[in-house]
């Protein structure tokens, strides 16, 4: 990454001298070294210890202001396939620049820069009219997991309740924990975007950020409720594998007792007793038959009647 700090000097300078608010200086970084990031921060006038936190991975989201700019680290939030990957983004905002520092390969900033560049009237507000276009762009992909992860709990909760025989506890639980990683990208951001919502931000540039708290507020309530529904999806199935193991208790011991029956009377006359009556009588065998069958049929009958079977 090639750069002449002598060069960034004379530009913030000039930007420095324009009276124009719309003039700054948006600069985005992508898996930038210390050492390259360290290129910009001199001339910027960056605190060493944001400088660090920037590149270091697994940040918390959170907001910490210094002497002469802001420093922002916020979690860009993917959802694929019952998956929640996260992405940092680190922003330092100054009277008079942006500088963005992407990590990983998720949202692009490019897209939200053109964005940004064509609505004119946001431009109005410089360099924070960035800053919200970036933390707008990342808010709006969180209503959309969101609503993905609303559909997937839905498709559990109709799983655990049809009548087939299904195994969501393993699903419900990974959903789970992409819901509690969802939410450790999304609920630390909620009392900064408040307060540059109340006063921390000029208050032209406010109505903007209350926008952002609003859409963090829905998404935070969304994530309460796939909680909590997910919590009762997994107590249910849970449930039913309670009521399907006695069913097949009930099962397995209805049909030990069918079997229980031929097995008694084959055992009696398997004892080769000399003086048993029914051993030299015509008509034994098929008697003994008969009757056992019939003993079978009717066990058979009860137990189909009272559900066992």
């Amino acid at each position: 990454m090639p750069h002449d700090p002598a060069s960034l000097h004379e530009v913030l300078e000039s930007l420095a001298r324009d009276d124009d608010p719309r003039s700054f200086l948006w600069i985005g970084l992508h898996d930038p070294t210390l050492e390259e990031l360290s290129q910009f921060a001199e001339p910027l006038g960056l605190h060493a210890l944001a400088v660090e936190d920037a590149i270091e991975a697994h940040q918390r989201p959170k907001v910490e202001r210094y002497a002469n700019h802001l420093f922002m680290s916020l979690r860009a939030v993917e959802y694929q396939a019952d998956d929640i990957e996260t992405n940092e983004i680190n922003m330092f905002l100054g009277e008079n620049f942006l500088l963005t520092v992407r990590k990983g390969s998720g949202h692009d900033l490019r897209a939200v820069r053109r964005r940004a560049e064509g609505d004119v009237a946001e431009l109005e507000h410089g360099s924070i009219a960035a800053l919200y276009a970036v933390v707008d762009s990342v808010v709006d992909d969180y209503e959309d997991v969101a609503a993905e992860l609303e559909v997937d709990v839905s498709e559990v909760e109709t799983s655990v309740f049809s009548h087939e025989r299904t195994s969501d506890s393993s699903r419900i639980y990974r959903l789970k924990r992409e819901a509690l990683d969802f939410r450790r990208a999304v609920i630390p951001l909620r009392e900064p975007m408040a307060r540059f919502a109340t006063g921390a931000m000029p208050e032209e540039t406010q109505p903007y950020f209350r926008d952002i708290a609003d859409h963090l507020a829905r998404v935070t309530e969304s994530i309460d409720s796939s909680e909590k529904l997910l919590d009762n999806a997994l107590n249910a199935h849970l449930a039913q594998l309670s009521i399907q193991q006695n069913d097949d208790m009930r099962r397995l011991t209805a049909g030990a007792t069918l079997f229980a029956i031929p097995t008694a009377v084959a055992g009696v006359y398997g004892m080769n007793f000399h003086h048993m009556p029914e051993l030299a009588w015509r008509y034994g065998y098929p008697f003994v038959v008969v009757i056992t069958s019939v003993i079978c049929w009717v066990t058979y009958q009860r137990f189909k009647k009272s559900g066992w079977l």
